[in-house]
């Protein structure tokens, strides 16, 4: 069954941000109720809701609705489909869409859209209170590599503290920003982040923000940063903290945890795994997705699909629709393989 880059355009102008997914959950209920497929909503919270479709089957495919903030229209250059979530995550919606179309109920397969996954992951975590599978499939852009590992992100939302004064008089003992520039320095010689995972590579820090002053002459009294420490299965977030703690003490400020997701893996040993790797090669993921909900109550989940993921939540979100084919027909494969046993 083609995919049309169309159809990624007519998903891609529907504005989606997470915690405004009314209009797309309406648009894939009316796509599902024109097929004459049944489907299931599940409550998340009192306006939203997850889409599924056949549940309580072996094996589960989901991909998420919501978007991230900074909305661009899509606009194509020859297979190239650029545009604020044509790859995280519309691609993976049209070609769950696609799969119910070919399949309908003739594969083990429940199909399964999510909301919220850009911010807290409800609507997941709602989920695997209720399901689990054999196994499942988590569409994010993975460069169409299969990606059984996961990487742990923990963020950190510091404040600095220092003594306000007229600009002039300023020096980097007194000065909130200074003291600021000096700790998250200093989070470079981080122990953790020596250590190498053969799928994900090296832990990272990110520096998500840093704000402080106020655009007059003046020494600001405090500064704030937030910070992502992604790390890796096997590292945990109290060894993490402990270290930031020690570096710490050399600074005048405080810390609480903003967010915090561990990592996962599971063995590509696995007979599905294995069967997937006839059509993909292996993979790690280095950020948060649903599949984390999902193995953290027993399902074995691995994450696949079109796209490159370093270009999400970013202005140059794109994806190249032959890529999106390609990850249409790798699935289409995989789960009939599976069904056979």
């Amino acid at each position: 069954m083609k995919i049309k880059i169309e159809e990624l355009i007519e998903l891609a102008k529907i504005r989606s941000e997470t915690g405004y997914e009314s209009k797309i959950l309406a648009f894939i209920e009316e796509k599902l109720e024109k097929m004459g497929v049944d489907y299931e909503r599940m409550p998340v919270d009192e306006e939203r809701y997850n889409i599924i479709v056949n549940p309580e089957e072996r094996f589960m495919v989901n991909a998420h609705v919501d978007t991230v903030g900074d909305y661009f229209p899509p606009e194509v250059e020859g297979s190239i489909l650029w545009g604020r979530g044509v790859m995280d995550d519309k691609a993976g919606v049209l070609i769950i869409l696609k799969l119910i179309e070919e399949f309908r109920d003739k594969l083990p397969v429940s199909y399964v859209f999510f909301v919220d996954e850009e911010e807290e992951g409800k609507g997941s975590k709602k989920y695997a209170e209720k399901y689990a599978h054999d196994f499942a499939i988590t569409l994010e852009p993975t460069s169409l590599k299969v990606c059984t590992a996961e990487a742990g992100s923990l963020e950190l939302e510091f404040e600095f503290w220092g003594k306000a004064m007229h600009g002039s008089c300023g020096d980097e003992e007194n000065s909130a920003i200074w003291q600021g520039i000096k700790f998250l320095t200093s989070l470079k010689r981080m122990k953790f982040l020596k250590e190498e995972h053969k799928l994900l590579g090296k832990p990272a820090i990110n520096v998500e923000m840093f704000d402080g002053g106020d655009y007059i002459l003046a020494v600001p009294e405090s500064a704030k940063a937030l910070v992502d420490f992604v790390y890796l299965p096997g590292q945990t977030a109290v060894e993490i903290i402990d270290e930031v703690n020690r570096i710490g003490r050399k600074f005048n400020m405080n810390h609480m945890i903003y967010d915090l997701s561990p990592p996962f893996e599971i063995s590509p040993q696995k007979s599905r795994v294995r069967e997937f790797l006839k059509y993909a090669e292996l993979g790690g993921f280095r950020s948060w997705s649903d599949a984390q909900s999902l193995v953290d109550k027993g399902t074995p989940t691995v994450v696949f699909g079109p796209g490159e993921l370093r270009y999400a939540h970013t202005k140059d979100e794109h994806v190249d629709m032959k890529d999106v084919e390609k990850a249409y027909e790798i699935l289409k494969k995989v789960l009939q393989d599976w069904s056979k046993r």
